[in-house]
């Protein structure tokens, strides 16, 4: 009987102390001095120009650096494209095409996390985190990497601003149609 109680309070034990102190990308929303801002993604829809004006054909725009008014947001690759039902020509290692081909990326705030053990990280976490308030905002796209169909990759600076506006109580913001242009 003394083996079961001392069984049920070990557990209870290892349960209380079992916390998730993660907070999931969903759950990141911005404390201020307003409550609760629940902003979370931008979402950028990039097209590749060539210098012949054709279009690149590639799976995914990769390692995309973005920054909103000077501040680091995140660095992420765009959602992946089938590019088989594409109508592209081979020109030396890539596909280009004549049609305009959208990349899409949704880009969360990237903020590391740290484990949450004193108030002081959990401080560190939220003085990270950029506060996007309902205004407008400039967006850069600094960098980006492509892959090319023999494996080779090439990281082009493009350097693009663009503007967009963050509307109050909404979760994402649309910052538009980027056209980059490439050699």
């Amino acid at each position: 009987m003394k083996r079961l109680i001392y069984y049920l309070l070990l557990g209870l034990l290892v349960v209380s102390c079992d916390k998730d102190d993660s907070l999931s990308s969903a759950d990141r929303n911005v404390v201020s001095e307003d409550g609760s801002i629940p902003f979370e993604e931008l979402l950028i829809l990039v097209n590749i120009k060539t210098t012949d004006s054709t279009y690149l054909v590639v799976k995914s725009v990769d390692s995309v650096s973005i920054y909103i008014n000077n501040y680091y947001w995140t660095q992420i690759n765009s959602q992946t494209l089938d590019t088989s039902k594409v109508d592209k020509q081979l020109v030396g290692n890539k596909y280009i095409t004549d049609n305009k081909i959208n990349y899409l990326i949704i880009a969360n705030q990237d903020i590391e996390q740290p484990d949450y053990n004193t108030a002081g990280e959990f401080a560190q976490y939220l003085n990270a985190a950029y506060e996007l308030k309902p205004g407008e905002y400039a967006c850069l796209i600094e960098s980006f990497q492509i892959t090319f169909n023999d494996n080779s990759t090439k990281t082009y600076y493009p350097f693009e601003y663009t503007t967009f506006k963050v509307e109050q109580n909404l979760r994402s913001a649309f910052v538009g149609e980027i056209e980059i242009k490439i050699d």
